[in-house]
């Protein structure tokens, strides 16, 4: 496992959501901690498959996991996200 593309950022975000998770059993608190969580597994798969030590597609579950969460659909969330890439795309074209 070679990692690194992205300085294990992961790391980082997975260090906060323990450092968070125990503070003053707050459940706000807790509840973003499970997020970040969430977060810092997917950071992870999309890390390694950058750096080419999982295969491509290999960090939608995890990335998934996140949307499913948040209670939000993951084809929804892809698919509004390539409308707005297309939106963007159209406006550079036709103000060429």
């Amino acid at each position: 496992m070679s990692g690194g593309s992205y300085d294990y950022i992961f790391l980082k975000i997975e260090d906060f959501a323990q450092s968070i998770d125990h503070q003053d059993n707050i459940p706000r608190r807790a509840a973003f901690a499970e997020l970040m969580k969430l977060c810092s597994n997917a950071a992870r798969s999309i890390e390694w498959v950058d750096s080419g030590d999982y295969e491509d597609g290999a960090e939608f579950e995890d990335i998934d996991a996140v949307f499913t969460f948040l209670k939000a659909d993951p084809e929804v969330l892809v698919k509004a996200a390539a409308y707005d890439k297309l939106k963007e795309n159209l406006k550079e074209y036709l103000e060429l």
